[in-house]
Order: C-alpha cells, then sequence, then structure tokens
C-alpha cells in the first residue's frame, strides 16, 4: 500500500511539472492570474422623451378639471348632494394629483452630448444613459453625471532613476477618456485621482528601464526611442487603468533632461563625446585626403623619398587637423 501511495503521489508530480514546463512557468503557480480582469456591468438604459410625458400628464390634468367642473355644474342645477360628494372626492384627486406631478418633475433631466447619467437607487445599479436629449427617467433615483469627452493630464516633471542609474527627469502628456461609466464610479474611488497615480507610476517603470543614452549602437533609449517608449508606456497604462473603465488615446513622454544634481556634469560629458567623434571624423578625412593626394603625386609621376612622404604626411595632418600655418616641406 505505501509503496502505490508513493507511486501515485511520484505520477501527481511529474503532471505537474510536465504542465509547467509545457506553459513555461515555476511548478508553484500554473498560470498568473490576470490584472484587474473583472467583467464590464454597465448597462445601457433607455429612457422615454420627456415631451411624451409632459404630454400625458397635461392630457391627464385636462380630464381631471374636466370631471370636477361637470360634477360641480350637475350637483349645483339638480341640487344633488351625492354630486357634492363625489366633487369633493375629485377635487382631493386633483390636489394629490399636482403633488405626484411635483415630486415627478425630478425625474426629467436633460443629457447633452458626450455625456452619460448613471442611475443608482438605494444601493441598487439600475443602468447608464448614454442618449443626449431631454428625458423622463427615475424620480427618486441618484443620478452620477460623467464625461465622455476627451480629457488631458500634463503631467508635472518626475524624476526617475534610468537604467544606469542617473537621475532623468521625465514629462508626461496622457489623453483619455471614461469608456465604461460602471467601473469609473464603483470600481475606483476617484477615477480622476485614479488616471494622475497611475500615470506618475507607469512613467516611473518605463523610465527605469532603458538608460538616457544608447551605451551601444541601435540600443533603444529615452532619448532616440521615441515612438517605442511612447508604446511601451501606453500598454503599460492600459495595464494598470483597466479596472477604472478608462480608455487611453494616447501617452507619450514629453519632456526628458537629466536631473540638476547632474545635469551640468553630464552636459560636459557629452561634449566631451561630441568633442572626440569631431575629431575622429576631421582626422579620418584628413588621413583620406592625404593618402588621395599622394597617389596623384605617384600618378603624375612626382617621385618623392620616404623622409619626404614621412615630412609631407607629418606637415599635412598638423595642417589639417590643427589649422597650422604649412611648412616648408621639400627642398631642391
Amino acid at each position: 500500500m505505501e509503496r502505490d501511495d508513493t507511486n501515485e503521489l511520484l505520477d501527481k508530480e511529474n503532471l505537474i511539472s510536465t504542465s509547467s514546463k509545457q506553459n513555461n512557468l515555476p511548478p508553484e503557480i500554473d498560470e498568473e492570474p490576470l490584472l484587474n480582469s473583472n467583467e464590464s456591468k454597465e448597462k445601457i438604459l433607455t429612457l422615454k422623451k420627456g415631451y411624451l410625458v409632459w404630454k400625458r400628464m397635461g392630457l391627464l390634468a385636462a380630464i381631471s378639471f374636466g370631471i370636477l367642473l361637470i360634477s360641480l355644474i350637475i350637483a349645483i342645477a339638480a341640487k344633488l348632494y351625492f354630486f357634492f360628494v363625489i366633487t369633493g372626492i375629485g377635487g382631493l384627486g386633483i390636489l394629490f394629483f399636482f403633488i405626484f406631478c411635483c415630486c415627478c418633475t425630478s425625474g426629467f433631466i436633460t443629457i447633452v452630448p458626450n455625456e452619460a447619467v448613471v442611475y443608482h437607487y438605494y444601493g441598487r445599479y439600475l443602468g447608464t444613459v448614454k442618449d443626449n436629449g431631454y428625458f423622463y427617467g427615475y424620480p427618486l433615483a441618484k443620478t452620477f453625471r460623467i464625461s465622455l469627452r476627451s480629457h488631458q493630464y500634463n503631467g508635472s516633471k518626475l524624476k526617475v532613476n534610468e537604467r544606469d542609474g542617473n537621475p532623468v527627469e521625465l514629462g508626461i502628456v496622457v489623453v483619455w477618456k471614461v469608456g465604461d461609466t460602471f467601473k469609473a464610479i464603483f470600481d475606483v474611488e476617484n477615477y480622476n485621482s485614479f488616471i494622475e497615480a497611475q500615470s506618475e507610476a507607469a512613467i516611473r517603470y518605463v523610465g527605469c528601464k532603458y538608460p538616457y543614452e544608447p551605451i551601444v549602437p541601435g540600443e533603444i533609449s529615452l532619448r532616440s526611442g521615441h515612438e517605442i517608449i511612447n508604446k511601451e508606456l501606453k500598454k503599460e497604462l492600459e495595464k494598470r487603468i483597466r479596472v477604472s473603465g478608462i480608455i487611453i488615446e494616447d501617452a507619450r513622454v514629453t519632456e526628458i533632461s537629466y536631473g540638476a544634481e547632474v545635469a551640468k556634469m553630464m552636459l560636459q560629458k557629452q561634449a566631451s563625446n561630441a568633442t572626440v567623434f569631431a575629431k575622429d571624423a576631421i582626422v579620418k578625412g584628413a588621413t583620406k585626403a592625404v593618402l588621395n593626394t599622394l597617389n596623384e603625386f605617384e600618378r603624375n609621376g612626382i617621385q618623392m623619398t620616404s623622409n619626404e612622404k614621412a615630412s609631407y604626411i607629418t606637415e599635412m595632418m598638423n595642417t589639417l587637423c590643427t589649422s597650422a600655418g604649412v611648412h616648408k616641406i621639400m627642398t631642391n
């Protein structure tokens, strides 16, 4: 029995290990849970037109007044007290009708384009209205108005340590709008402050992954890989704010600079690198020019000794590289 139990345990371990190897995951975790993978619960409502409700209410008021007036005329003309009772009941009915109309007028609502209204009734979500116009909704329900327009968040400069540990300052601009009204109202506390905080977190995360300047040729850096950095920033931000129902239309790094404490030193480094590159280009160009000149001498039959060639090359390199004056190279 003990051998059978051990065999079963070994078989289970083998199954777990093989499944984890196939999925390239550690054996303790079969699948990484998705971040903010809750489904949308937004429900779109269709309300009645406001002017139709006003017409019905006016028609009912006219009928009530008509019945009251007819009952009063008959009661006075025929001196029938029964009609006086009916008239009193009709009057009370009209009074209650007016009270009901005053209470129901809070149900009328105007929705402008690119605006949504969320209805919330005693702790229960009723739905969202995204049509624009004049409507009659739920008089006793609480409403939340949400703008569906595109918003722009201009983040202030953030100090981030780039991949090599140098402090840099990054600025960000995010264009966003509300896509899921249920998530924006009920899944986060304040979606405006939420998008600001997550934008800062995303730019810090992306800024730490890349160097300020490329170390090796072709390397992606904060200065050279603008499009790649912006795409990764947008992707990272979309993953972080998925729970809030916000749609990211665009996200870009607008400002990139070294931190104040290292800016002077880094500028000197950039200036020295530029000087080295410039000197290298000058030396390469001067060498090419001198060699071309010597080849032209040989093709034209001008003979020079080794010492004369060495002197010529030295003088010409000094002249081209240091802007020195031309000295006499050969004598007759």
